[in-house]
């Protein structure tokens, strides 16, 4: 019997592929799917939607509607994300990167509320997109159509910089309520700054264990025990004035302030 991933895999070629038909380019894997440390229990799956032209509302529509009826039920622990991006935004990037739709499962209350609303409103611009572009061409799959390298343009490494950057800018305050999270992500944000690496959160643990002083160690452990979800992040017992050194530290030698 095929695991929920391959299944869900095959759901949004099909699904996707029905809806938009001649105005699809293709699909993309990025994230923890791509960088060897999804985990059903724990992750989300990422990807990228690439179109000719911007969709209809009567698209959108329908690509929600499959998204909630036929991919949810097969989505690892913290669901779907994926952009819609045009082709013209792939090949020629800018930054922030304009999005022509987008969806996570953050915006699963929202949509549910009103659908309509949600279904107009989202589209805009993204900073976050130079790292999943930027990971994308490092490490990403093709789900369906045409070569990375046709379809994406190169993402500067100052975008990628900046975005990154701005991931973690609220870190003191978000390793209080996200502690695996943050402290993972702290952790791969300093491996890229120290050593040009674009890893993922996993990864980033696990380059923390190797470099940075022995004092953080205890805490990487946990936040990597919680990550492959060894330990429930909720019941583990995270010192809080340790989360906040760990979060100020890191800051300052990323050369940032924090809040």
């Amino acid at each position: 019997m095929m695991t929920s991933t391959p299944r869900l895999l095959q759901a949004i070629q099909q699904t996707t592929t029905a809806i938009l038909k001649t105005n699809l380019v293709g699909i993309y894997l990025y994230g923890s799917y791509v960088l060897g440390s999804y985990n059903e229990q724990v992750s989300d799956l990422d990807y990228l939607i690439v179109v000719r032209r911007s969709l209809t509302l009567a698209e959108k529509r329908q690509l929600m509607t499959a998204t909630i009826t036929q991919l949810w039920p097969l989505a690892p622990h913290k669901g779907l994300e994926f952009h819609v991006l045009l082709l013209s935004a792939t090949q020629h990037f800018v930054h922030p990167c304009p999005f022509d739709f987008h969806f996570s499962k953050y915006h699963y209350e929202d949509y549910q509320r009103t659908p309509l609303a949600y279904l107009k409103a989202m589209h805009g611009t993204d900073p976050d997109l130079a790292a999943h572009l930027t990971i994308l061409q490092a490490a990403g799959q093709v789900l369906l159509g045409p070569a990375i390298t046709t379809v994406f343009g190169p993402v500067p490494a100052t975008a990628y910089w900046d975005s990154i950057k701005s991931d973690i800018a609220n870190a003191e305050t978000a390793i209080v309520q996200l502690p695996m999270y943050t402290v993972l992500n702290l952790c791969r944000v300093r491996a890229y700054q120290q050593d040009q690496l674009i890893i993922s959160k996993q990864a980033g643990g696990e380059w923390g264990l190797q470099q940075l002083p022995t004092q953080w160690h205890p805490l990487i452990r946990q936040a990597l025990a919680a990550y492959a979800g060894q330990q429930d992040e909720q019941v583990i017992r995270w010192s809080r004035p340790n989360l906040v050194a760990f979060a100020r530290i890191m800051l300052a030698e990323l050369g940032l302030k924090s809040e």
